[in-house]
């Protein structure tokens, strides 16, 4: 029987064009390839420097300039602008271009699915009450009042009753962690845990790149150990890295990605990892590539701090990644990792990292890289969408 196609209007948190691929553009470039009409809303983009950046890196062509509306991997993509700063009321206007932009590129004849990640977005009933849809999701992949910029109560209440609002609103809610889980069961009955998994299919053969490794990583001394992802504020442990490069100063650490802090002019330096000689950070890369930095790795950290936000509702992406190229990887104690124990290294506190990480180094063997890449392969994107489109189906056809 052939899978029933939907519209999917999809409400998401981060930017399409974002450079380490989240949940969102996996799970949204899946139900494209299925053939599912999808329609992916950027978060609205204030005109100022995150927009501007993205029209010097070529990202909006002549046509997108005017549509606001782009077409990528077989995705529809629109990024709502927002001119001035009353972004409740531009919720209404962006609802109602939604509404106008799903009447023209979507399949009158198919049902339409509203799925949201963006419990944040300004005006989240608007966009409820004023784009038609047929099936309404919640799909929670953080534990989202505990981020920094809710440090107040007052602020944290705000989020709680508009998180509470779309979990009761929704036909059907989707969690990444088993405490996200939990928590939202208060509200709807209709709860699945969808926990996070890695692209397999992009990183498995990805030591093929071994002898082909790009120019700023081939050169670095082994043993290299890895981590790729933003170096912000409340996930990424500083203190933790900056233990591991001084005890460990003939290991090579390579850092990927970007400086997410809220000083804008943020380097090594300023957030403790200066004067290291062995921590090697080359910036931002196209999540196209990493398979090749990921073939230099011998080992793979995700340095997490313990925090409200990370304990409560934190669930990598680039676990089931590492795992997939079978690198030893070596994470903080987070709930999430539990169910692989048998194929990680899991630390309960730095000094227990750095035995962790020379464990995994020492007993590293063809054995546990089958065992890691074997998990990986039962943990990957298109499981995950088979196992959401049955929810959806379960409920749309009982």
């Amino acid at each position: 029987m052939d899978e029933i196609k939907y519209n999917i209007i999809c409400l998401s948190n981060q930017l399409w064009d974002f450079p380490n691929w989240t949940n969102k553009r996996h799970v949204m470039s899946r139900l494209a390839k299925r053939g599912h009409n999808v329609l992916f809303v950027d978060p609205p983009l204030t005109t100022g420097k995150v927009f501007y950046r993205q029209v010097r890196k070529g990202k909006w062509s002549l046509s997108r300039s005017f549509t606001s509306v782009k077409l990528e991997d077989g995705v529809k993509v629109f990024t709502p602008l927002n001119y001035l700063p009353f972004f409740n009321l531009l919720s209404r206007f962006h609802s109602s271009r939604l509404k106008y932009i799903s009447k023209l590129l979507l399949n009158s004849k198919r049902k339409t699915i509203l799925w949201v990640y963006h419990v944040e977005i300004p005006g989240l009933q608007n966009y409820i009450n004023m784009i038609p849809h047929d099936l309404l999701i919640y799909d929670c992949v953080d534990n989202y009042e505990a981020f920094p910029k809710y440090d107040t109560e007052e602020k944290k209440k705000l989020i709680r009753e508009q998180e509470g609002y779309l979990a009761k609103k929704a036909d059907i809610v989707f969690a990444t962690t088993p405490g996200l889980t939990e928590k939202l069961k208060k509200y709807n009955s209709r709860v699945y845990f969808t926990p996070n998994v890695g692209d397999y299919e992009r990183f498995h053969d990805a030591k093929k790149f071994k002898d082909y490794l790009p120019e700023d990583i081939k050169d670095i001394p082994r043993p290299r150990i890895g981590f790729s992802g933003s170096l912000d504020e409340y996930k990424f442990d500083a203190n933790l890295m900056r233990n591991l490069a001084y005890n460990y100063p003939n290991y090579s650490f390579v850092l990927i990605g970007q400086i997410a802090y809220k000083d804008s002019d943020a380097s090594l330096e300023k957030i403790g990892l200066g004067g290291l000689n062995n921590i090697y950070f080359l910036g931002e890369k196209p999540f196209e590539s990493m398979p090749m930095y990921y073939a230099g790795f011998d080992a793979y950290i995700i340095p997490y701090q313990l925090n409200e936000y990370t304990v409560g509702g934190c669930f990598p992406v680039k676990f089931h990644e590492a795992l997939a190229v079978g690198i030893p990887t070596v994470v903080t104690d987070l709930p999430a990792y539990m169910p692989f124990k048998d194929v990680c290294y899991i630390a309960k506190n730095n000094d227990e990292f750095l035995i962790q990480l020379k464990k995994a180094l020492d007993e590293d063997n063809n054995l546990k890289i089958k065992e890691r890449k074997e998990i990986a392969k039962q943990n990957n994107w298109d499981g995950k969408v088979d196992s959401m489109l049955d929810y959806i189906g379960e409920f749309l056809n009982k």
